[in-house]
């Protein structure tokens, strides 16, 4: 980023010849996505702005076609973290043992997950990476290097390393500087993977280190190889629809199988087991709580591997990896010997299986045989490509695609301010000018009410702000004392054993000093224009649910594509509105322990959908509790509909589908 920031005129100079045909000026103005004659006149004088602005319009497009993660926490296995507890101990490493020497084409290092949103992490900050053909590291290649420059935050991403077809057994890194925490120096890592051929060699090696800090079943080294990451699963690109694989419901002990016929004998390296997207009251990815894998080859059994879930009824958040190290095999048989229990819900289920071999899926479009209470069933799913709703791609591609993308949107997240900041300056400049040159023509009257236009807008935003900012510093202000002194005067009245009803009083007006202060915070951020798009929507959503759902497990996603859409002011209010009602009363009635949301393109109608596992509520007209009414009515005024789906004990889940054109803001008008 440094570098780019650096080298801004440069990129631009060169940038029609990078990326050809994008800034021809014909289709700039087609790009430039402006609603005045300002705008347009003033992209025809500055060629630069035009540039930049092609430049954002490519790098979204191209951002748009790579694979996204969902982010979620481990719950176990979370990866290796070391140290140094006194500054007299050596730095700590971690080595990885390949088995056997590969051509490496590059490395990931994958940050472990962060834990809140402030979290800047604990990836390394000084650090170097070494390859070598000798355990003893006597004969070594640095791959990297950090120097004495700290390396930037990673925001949670992975970081490539290109390794040129380096021919390695070991692989080896140290750290020099971590993170100071609690008088010690940490870093952690979630997983170090070395791709060969487009090959992930790295999976299931053996992994030793000095200074490392083991905590049973949540930090470890075996951690670093075993394929989990915080990052998801590994799918992108073409859309698969919901609840591809096989799922079937079962008794509290009942196994189910899947048999895989391979068409000869191979040296298998291991098999990939993709969780299912069950889809209801709460989405959650599962596997069976307990599995045997059992290897054959010529009808004799070759190995047998079993994995239980550490956290039973706990869902996968990303693949389960099983390494077979080459064993000879022609057929492969999955047991799910537990299932997966939610309430009174017993579930076997996988999306997708895959049986690596020298490289290459040998399991792919091969008939899967399930076999269920003696019935034998042929499953086409289990082998398809795809998992519970986008297509599976190779751990070497998605991982080039995050890093990529998250490239990508650092250097739109530099570009943005700078295209604002120009293009402002030269629509005032295109305003003067064009009064000048068609003073004497009959664009004076739309130059003098284009220039209204912008000073009302001017003092419409200069308005917002000055309303937003006193209340934020005068009505927040005494909302805060109000709250401190309800809050001294309780505890003074505790201590002299005054009468409990006016400290319960007290405590009232407390709470209610709070969640004033709280509601005026959410206003002030309405009236902010600066956050008015759909992806300032779902970060603001995020921040509400960190506060009112902090001992709920949760999680939240975002699969539109139109972001970076500006909403109407009205649109923005109620649709928060609606979100911050429904997980209020989440927090304060329905006793939930996880709750989903997700808003998504059907379309062109934007859907939110919130769901909870909580008792529920009877969906009767009759018996509906009020906050449905206050749903509805939002519902209403948005113009949308409204499905509330609502099981006693199991859960509710509350779908809003909106048409886009009721949501997004118009440009403004003379």
């Amino acid at each position: 980023m440094r570098f780019f920031c650096q080298n801004l005129p440069a990129l631009i100079g060169t940038f029609t010849l990078t990326f050809g045909g994008l800034s021809s000026p014909a289709t700039a103005s087609t790009a430039a996505q402006t609603h005045n004659p300002i705008g347009r006149v003033a992209r025809i004088f500055n060629s630069e702005l035009v540039t930049i602005e092609d430049r954002v319009a490519w790098l979204e497009s191209r951002v748009s076609t790579l694979a996204s993660h969902r982010e979620q926490a481990l719950k176990t296995g979370l990866g290796c973290r070391g140290g140094r507890l006194n500054p007299s101990d050596p730095d700590p490493s971690v080595t990885l043992d390949l088995g056997k020497e590969y051509p490496l084409e590059s490395l990931f290092l994958i940050p472990s997950q962060l834990e809140t949103a402030n979290d800047l992490g604990l990836f390394p900050r000084l650090f170097t990476i070494e390859l070598s053909n000798r355990a003893d590291f006597g004969q070594r290649m640095v791959l990297f290097t950090a120097g004495k420059t700290p390396y930037p935050s990673t925001e949670g991403k992975p970081v490539r390393f290109v390794a040129h077809d380096t021919k390695a057994r070991y692989i080896r890194l140290t750290v020099h500087e971590g993170h100071n925490r609690g008088g010690g120096e940490l870093f952690a890592l979630s997983e170090l993977v070395a791709i060969s051929n487009g090959n992930p060699v790295s999976f299931g090696a053996t992994v030793t280190g000095e200074g490392l800090f083991t905590v049973p079943g949540i930090w470890g080294s075996e951690f670093l190889t075993d394929g989990r990451t915080p990052l998801g699963i590994w799918q992108g690109g073409e859309w698969g629809g919901k609840n591809r694989g096989d799922l079937i419901n079962v008794g509290p002990d009942e196994q189910v199988a899947w048999t895989i016929d391979l068409p000869k004998s191979s040296p298998l390296e291991r098999v990939v087991l993709f969780p299912h997207l069950v889809s209801g009251m709460l989405d959650s990815a599962v596997l069976p709580d307990a599995l045997n894998i059992e290897i054959f080859n010529k009808g004799a059994s070759v190995k047998s591997v079993s994995w239980n879930n550490p956290l039973p009824g706990a869902t996968q958040v990303c693949p389960l990896v099983i390494p077979l190290r080459d064993l000879e095999g022609d057929q492969i048989r999955i047991t799910g010997t537990s299932p997966w229990k939610m309430g009174k819900l017993n579930i076997q289920a996988v999306s997708e299986i895959q049986v690596r071999s020298e490289g290459s899926n040998i399991a792919g479009g091969l008939p899967v045989l399930r076999t269920y209470q003696g019935k034998t069933t042929a499953i086409q799913t289990l082998t398809d490509g795809f998992a519970s709703e986008r297509q599976v791609i190779p751990v070497s591609t998605w991982l080039s695609q995050l890093h990529e993308r998250w490239r990508l949107e650092s250097e739109l997240k530099a570009l943005k301010p700078i295209r604002q900041e120009m293009a402002s300056q030269s629509e005032l400049n295109a305003t003067w000018g064009s009064a000048v040159m068609l003073g004497l023509t009959f664009l004076i009257p739309v130059f003098i009410v284009e220039r209204r236009r912008l000073i009302n807008r001017n003092y419409l935003d200069n308005l917002r702000k000055r309303i937003a900012s006193d209340l934020h510093d005068d009505i927040g202000s005494n909302l805060g004392s109000i709250s401190l002194i309800a809050r001294t005067a309780r505890k003074d009245l505790v201590r002299l054993s005054g009468p409990q009803e006016v400290a319960e009083d007290l405590g009232e007006v407390e709470s209610i000093a709070r969640e004033s202060s709280l509601a005026m915070r959410d206003i002030v951020w309405l009236l902010e224009r600066r956050q008015d798009s759909i992806g300032d929507l779902v970060q603001r959503m995020r921040d509400t649910a960190n506060r009112l759902l902090r001992n709920v497990e949760y999680s939240l996603e975002c699969d539109s594509c139109k972001i970076a859409s500006k909403l109407s002011l009205d649109a923005k209010r109620h649709l928060f509105l609606f979100y911050k009602e429904a997980i209020h009363n989440i927090f304060k009635h329905s006793r939930a322990t996880r709750v989903s949301v997700r808003l998504w393109d059907i379309d062109d109608k934007l859907a939110l959908e919130i769901c909870d596992n909580g008792i529920g509520f009877k969906t009767n007209a009759k018996d509906q509790p009020s906050s449905v009414h206050k749903l509805e009515e939002r519902a209403r005024v948005l113009d949308g509909k409204l499905d509330v789906l609502s099981i006693e004990t199991k859960g509710t889940s509350v779908r809003l589908t909106v048409k886009r054109s009721h949501l997004i803001a118009q440009p403004s008008l003379p």
